[in-house]
């Protein structure tokens, strides 16, 4: 756990809790991977290092929801319950919370793509490493199957000793296999207390393949009868500071019905698990970009936009992305140098020195949502860090117009982003996260 309040203290606390709890409101720490609360923090990592993490994340994102909304995946069977995407996931931010009794610390990256949260366990045929203890679900008294004759299993398929399971299946034949359970989960709120929330879904990884970056496993907030976002009152919301600054420790995350909601809002649709938008047009400062917003319908199983929180860069159709640039690039001609970079197979428009310094007033880029609702990115939303006094666009285009496009967490900084699963609709709050009441 990464606040003054001890793991022991913690552990002695949650083994005096015997009472069912559900929040009304749950607020609690999101934990960024270059973060120094992180365990996977490594102050020897330079600033490239983490750079090529976030791009390398960002395609391989883009990549696994590309195939996801086309329906073009291929695994090795159909009848699995859940598809997520934890690919080279060694990047983005976690929630930490305890499982079981006695309760064993976890650390699951969040991830808006998918319903299910699940852990590895310790009687695992294959275990993938990670840096919090690995639960057992034989030793915790709180634990309890989920039958396959139980109503909330939603599998067809049943292990020898008729318990539900579940498989999550990967673009490069890597994946986790498991079974369904009921469990107690402990969080430790913002201002350093306990909840526990009892009767939780969750899958319990038995035979997990690949590297599924030291993390535990994955906290799914996308909605089904079986998520926790269901089970807290069908109502999120996460907010997140600046994503570069290794210090600062004010994002969070809140879930319940309570859960404050404000700021504009726009419809959602929810399409295999993911929280599409209608993105109306794009502006930059008061000039609104000639764009055919036709490449951002989704049409049968191509395009349509995803706010998602699993990519930290925003992935466009080559047509916007080309017409940001180059709006981007006369804007600033002449005030910095240009020079464009191969970035993961991409060639990016970058630029040298301070450009948060130098770039001080840049115009805001809009991202204009149907039902009025706004997305204003700034400098830092705008631009990332590649290496020490170089930044590029933190944009990055598709293969053709036809593709999905992403708005990544960065495009998301210093806003509440609230989910109402009842009203279907996303609400953009502009705020900095410490201000945010808890």
């Amino acid at each position: 756990m990464t606040s003054s309040l001890t793991l022991e203290l913690m552990l002695f606390l949650a083994f005096a809790l015997t009472t069912n709890t559900k929040p009304q409101k749950l607020v609690v720490k999101l934990i960024h991977t270059n973060s120094i609360f992180s365990p996977y923090y490594n102050p020897s990592e330079s600033t490239k290092d983490r750079a090529d993490r976030t791009v390398k994340n960002s395609n391989a994102r883009f990549k696994y929801l590309q195939a996801k909304v086309k329906r073009n995946f291929v695994v090795e069977n159909d009848d699995y319950t859940y598809v997520a995407s934890l690919k080279n996931v060694v990047h983005g931010f976690s929630v930490s919370f305890l499982i079981g009794q006695p309760p064993v610390p976890q650390l699951a990256f969040m991830d808006t793509g998918s319903d299910l949260t699940w852990i590895q366990c310790r009687r695992c045929i294959n275990c993938s490493s990670q840096k919090v203890p690995f639960y057992d679900h034989t030793s915790s008294s709180t634990y309890k199957n989920m039958p396959c004759a139980d109503r909330s299993c939603e599998s067809a398929k049943c292990d020898d000793d008729g318990n539900c399971i579940y498989e999550i299946s990967y673009l490069d034949n890597t994946g986790s296999r498991g079974i369904l359970g009921i469990e107690r989960l402990i969080f430790e709120t913002r201002d350093e207390g306990i909840v526990a929330v009892d009767d939780v879904v969750f899958g319990c990884g038995i035979n997990n393949t690949g590297t599924f970056g030291l993390g535990s496993g994955m906290f799914g907030l996308g909605y089904a009868s079986n998520s926790i976002v269901n089970h807290l009152g069908r109502k999120f919301s996460y907010c997140v500071g600046d994503v570069q600054d290794p210090f600062y420790s004010y994002n969070k995350l809140k879930l319940g019905k309570d859960v404050d909601i404000e700021g504009d809002s726009t419809r959602f649709e929810l399409i295999d698990n993911f929280y599409f938008v209608t993105l109306e047009w794009i502006s930059i400062g008061q000039e609104r970009l000639d764009i055919d917003f036709s490449i951002f319908e989704r049409v049968e199983d191509r395009g349509g936009v995803i706010i998602d929180s699993g990519s930290e860069l925003t992935h466009l159709p080559k047509a916007a992305y080309a017409k940001i640039t180059n709006k981007v690039f006369n804007i600033i001609n002449g005030f910095l140098t240009p020079t464009w970079i191969n970035v993961d197979g991409f060639k990016q428009l970058c630029y040298y020195g301070n450009i948060f310094r130098n770039l001080r007033g840049f115009p805001t880029i809009t991202f204009h949502f149907s039902g009025g609702a706004e997305l204003e990115l700034e400098v830092g939303s705008i631009f990332f860090k590649l290496d020490e006094g170089l930044s590029c666009l933190a944009f990055l285009p598709g293969d053709s117009d036809e593709q999905v496009s992403i708005i990544g967490i960065l495009a998301q900084q210093n806003y509440n982003v609230a989910y109402d699963i009842d009203k279907r609709r996303i609400y953009f709050q502009r705020i900095q996260c410490e201000l945010l009441e808890d």
